[in-house]
């Protein structure tokens, strides 16, 4: 076997534990909505309450996402994950061992914690992998991590939520948390979370500019607009996840269920959009082009959730809605390289990322679920989305310094366009 052959073998292997750390993490956010119906019950819950317990585990990266990107900064990012993954887990435990809704609100919170932790650290290991386009290939496909647990969770609950009760499925998706924790732990020892000093856009992060503090938020300005998109983006999925099958089980009289497994297949389904991403990505599509793929959303919500038209036409377009998705989504993630000039500012930049996108998960469910009630009709699903996802795709636009990866591009060696050349030699002279 070739050198070459041996450490693509390598980087792939490797990082196939890190997705699905990643693709455990985001379970926990689609595990709740196939039991919905039950816990609903049990505990006495409204529609806005279970569509909160459900976004609650993205609570703490919404808060503190940048602040804790900066605390396991000098950590061994490894041990980070593996940490992250054992909190989740037991976490889960406890939530499935809960009877009140305060209980449970505890048990997400201490989760949400455990998330934000593996969310963070695991697209740094993904970049002490290498450069080139089988990083670029690599992180679109890490950007299908969230709707893919999303899809495995209701999927999975779906099906099993027929056979258990709510408190056994929970303790199933903690046991299976701890599991993926351990794997985990196979991965080599990185020393340490920060950015080598190349370049990203041409600049080297050890220059006067890079480290002067007003420079340094200059600079971290287009991941803002990145994650401020992409908060529109989370949040229309993980709304769609957590009260579709609430949907299907009021309009169409379908089961618990059934409504979740249904839901789960879409999403799982929609990955293709993701993977797709990822082939165009690699060849040298625009990724401001593929952003344009957002404003299928809102079309498919007017549809899904318009009541009219049959069960088949829900589905489809709810099909439509997570294929566009999962394929945003992973321009997001293989789009941060993009927004940066320096290296060291790439795990900043995953930290904003990941902060505002869980805070769209956190907050889009509880308040489309809240205009649901008010309107007294699911419709007001299409035109809340439709609002949230133009503003979001202005700001993903405006977030990203280049139209694509150059053909021989390096994510942390990259070159510059001419014109970021001439604003990088504007700001070392100011």
């Amino acid at each position: 076997m070739s050198f070459e052959r041996r450490e693509a073998r390598a980087f792939w292997w490797k990082f196939a534990l890190i997705y699905l750390a990643g693709v455990t993490a985001a379970t926990s956010m689609g595990k709740i909505s196939p039991v919905s119906v039950a816990l609903r019950a049990d505990l006495h819950l409204s529609l806005a309450q279970v569509a909160l317990i459900a976004s609650l585990v993205t609570f703490v990266a919404a808060v503190l996402g940048v602040f804790v990107s900066y605390l396991i900064r000098p950590l061994d990012p490894r041990r980070m994950l593996v940490a992250g993954l054992v909190l989740m887990g037991l976490a889960g435990l406890f939530c499935a061992r809960t009877e009140t809704f305060a209980a449970m609100l505890g048990g997400r919170l201490v989760e949400s914690v455990g998330y934000v932790v593996v969310v963070i650290v695991a697209p740094v290991l993904l970049f002490a992998l290498g450069d080139g386009r089988r990083l670029t290939g690599a992180l679109a496909i890490w950007g299908t991590f969230m709707p893919v647990g999303l899809a495995l969770g209701s999927f999975a609950g779906g099906l099993l939520s027929s056979r258990l009760d709510w408190q056994s499925w929970l303790t199933v998706t903690a046991a299976g948390t701890l599991l993926v924790g351990v794997a985990t732990t196979r991965l080599p020892r990185t020393p340490g979370t920060s950015m080598p000093g190349k370049q990203v856009g041409g600049e080297a992060s050890g220059t006067p500019a890079a480290v002067r503090p007003g420079a340094r938020i200059a600079r971290l300005a287009r991941p803002a607009a990145l994650g401020a998109g992409f908060a529109t983006i989370s949040g229309s999925i993980v709304t769609v996840v957590t009260l579709y099958p609430a949907y299907l089980h009021e309009e169409f009289g379908l089961a618990a269920g059934a409504a979740g497994t249904l839901t789960g297949t879409v999403s799982l389904v929609g990955v293709a959009g993701g993977f797709l991403a990822s082939w165009l990505l690699v060849r040298g599509v625009g990724v401001k082009y593929l952003f344009l793929a957002a404003l299928l959303m809102p079309i498919g919500a007017l549809a899904a959730f318009a009541g009219t038209g049959g069960l088949g036409v829900s589905v489809g377009s709810a099909l439509v809605i997570a294929l566009a998705n999962e394929l945003v989504v992973a321009c997001v993630f293989a789009a941060i390289p993009l927004t940066v000039r320096a290296g060291s500012d790439l795990g900043a930049a995953n930290g904003l990322v990941a902060q505002f996108g869980s805070i769209g998960a956190l907050a889009a469910p509880p308040l489309v679920g809240l205009a649901v009630t008010t309107a007294d009709g699911w419709w007001a699903v299409g035109p809340c989305l439709l609002a949230g996802c133009v503003g979001g795709l202005v700001l993903l636009q405006l977030g990203v310094r280049e139209r694509a990866y150059p053909r021989d591009s390096r994510i942390r060696s990259g070159r510059n366009s001419v014109k970021d050349q001439q604003e990088d030699q504007k700001e070392k002279s100011a």
